[in-house]
């Protein structure tokens, strides 16, 4: 009687772990077969190469428009980089405002942390914008 419970028991759990094991395989499968997860949120950077090779894939453009569409880019670009020089302050005071809302939730302890917190985002983001800025300058983008 005891052996015929380990059995059924054993059973039980070799059923659970190939449902398991049937189900990690059916996830990889999709994701394989959905492709990459497009990004549900825009990060602040435009793959320029990305989008004009699936424009073109999907769209069938012609040599000849390629041309063209870079001089729309190039334009759009600069349009979008102008309204981004604009906006700055505005952006600049929101974060501001955010993080004095931030400070006035702080302990005593925690306030330094924060601040030192901050200075090391800051510099990271000083750095990343400046990396970007190299790379364009490089590209012979302004």
């Amino acid at each position: 009687m005891m052996a015929t419970r380990a059995k059924v028991g054993f059973a039980f759990f070799a059923v659970f772990l190939l449902g398991i094991a049937a189900g990690a395989l059916s996830l990889s499968v999709y994701q394989r077969q959905a492709g990459p997860v497009r990004q549900a949120v825009w990060l602040g950077q435009f793959n320029r190469e990305r989008y004009v090779r699936e424009l073109r894939e999907t769209v069938g453009l012609h040599p000849e428009q390629m041309g063209a569409l870079n001089a729309v880019l190039d334009e759009t670009r600069e349009e979008f980089l102008e309204l981004g020089r604009r906006l700055r302050p505005q952006f600049d005071e929101v974060r501001r405002r955010a993080r004095q809302r931030i400070r006035e939730i702080l302990d005593a302890d925690q306030q330094p942390r924060f601040e030192t917190f901050i200075t090391r985002w800051d510099e990271r983001r000083r750095t990343e914008e400046q990396a970007v800025s190299r790379s364009r300058a490089s590209e012979g983008k302004p």
